[in-house]
């Protein structure tokens, strides 16, 4: 499955499909798992990747890259923890994780609202 939008809510967000666009999740933790591919800037609390994003990434808590993600973007992040196997292609920069991010304008397809959204690819 591929969703392209602006994606902006207070729950956490499980990705297993394809996402274009803007994540913004204030309070929340985006996880990509293996078969998760995102084309978008990333705002949340706690980031997750066993995927792939391209795009930039801003986390007030933690950044993890596990072993096969690979992130294609810059990385601002209190803190960020990358693991054997993981490829970062960007910078990291922690003193820029709590800025305000300004989105591209995108327009707005789904909000999460309550509960947990999850996407999932044709073959989950």
């Amino acid at each position: 499955m591929k969703i392209r939008g602006e994606f902006n809510g207070a729950d956490d967000l499980l990705v297993d499909g394809e996402i274009e666009g803007s994540i913004r999740l204030s309070a929340s933790r985006l996880t990509v798992r293996a078969e998760g591919r995102i084309r978008a800037s990333v705002v949340a609390q706690d980031i997750i990747v066993i995927g792939r994003i391209e795009g930039d990434i801003r986390a007030t808590g933690r950044v993890e890259l596990r072993d096969g993600a690979v992130v294609i973007g810059d990385v601002f992040a209190a803190r960020i923890s990358i693991e054997d196997g993981a490829v970062l292609r960007g910078a990291v920069d922690p003193s820029k994780a709590g800025e305000s991010v300004p989105m591209s304008a995108v327009p707005p397809i789904v909000t999460t609202a309550a509960g947990s959204l999850e996407v999932k690819g044709a073959d989950a």
